[in-house]
């Protein structure tokens, strides 16, 4: 039976998984920019790091992230039981999780009591500009349909050509149908990358470390400014 779009049901709550196709496309890094923006604008919330291969937002923000392991029975659960006292919640998934996240909605019922827990579900799709990045949203529009909302995060740092998906089918019918979102992600300078991974720092503390230069400081504020600018067009899609 169909039930009522994401966008149709009152929000007091919302799992955000910031999900891709494959390793390498900027997921993490598009979690680490979001988790800052929440922390930025105090906005309450916890985040998970479920990838078992590279759990880099745990990594450079330890004391905002929890990170789970999947191979656990039942690991996904403590996302559940925070529901219960946290509004809003962010995980970073490993890359292709979507068939452990479809069975863990499957056990727990949670499409079924989305309603009456007031629940908001946005899947955040990290992409390339390789057309094999997108094949996680079919899936995802597939399993989930109208009962999520969807955000496509073009990562500039991959490259400016992104018109295999542009001009997909895909695209038509995620706008069209399930009335996805768009937005970009804005490049940073390599060596301000190289350096934040060397030292494992989070965007928010490089600003007041000594170990990054002036300049770098700079160009970490200027590209956070650009992000939550991006991040403002969508709020409705990552917040309650």
């Amino acid at each position: 039976m169909q039930t009522p779009s994401s966008e149709s049901v009152p929000i007091s709550k919302r799992l955000i998984f910031i999900t891709g196709d494959k390793g390498g496309v900027g997921k993490s890094f598009t979690a680490r920019a979001l988790v800052q923006h929440k922390l930025d604008t105090n906005q309450a919330c916890h985040a998970y790091d479920i990838d078992p291969v590279n759990p880099s937002l745990h990594q450079y923000y330890p004391e905002n992230t929890i990170s789970l392991d999947l191979e656990e029975p039942g690991a996904l659960d403590q996302i559940r039981n925070d529901l219960e006292y946290n509004q809003l919640l962010l995980i970073d998934c490993a890359a292709r999780s979507l068939h452990e996240l479809d069975i863990w909605f499957q056990e727990l019922g949670l499409l079924r009591q989305r309603q009456s827990l007031r629940l908001g579900i946005t899947f955040v799709f990290v992409i390339t500009p390789d057309k094999s990045c997108t094949a996680i949203m079919s899936d995802a529009l597939d399993l989930f349909g109208h009962e999520a909302d969807y955000l496509v995060v073009q990562n500039l740092a991959m490259g400016r050509d992104f018109s295999i998906y542009e001009n997909s089918k895909l695209r038509k019918r995620l706008l069209e149908e399930f009335h996805g979102k768009e937005i970009t992600l804005p490049p940073l300078l390599e060596r301000t990358v190289v350096l934040l991974d060397r030292h494992d720092i989070g965007f928010g503390a490089a600003l007041t470390d000594s170990r990054v230069t002036v300049a770098d400081r700079s160009r970490i504020r200027g590209f956070l400014d650009q992000v939550y600018a991006q991040l403002e067009t969508v709020k409705e899609r990552l917040s309650v």
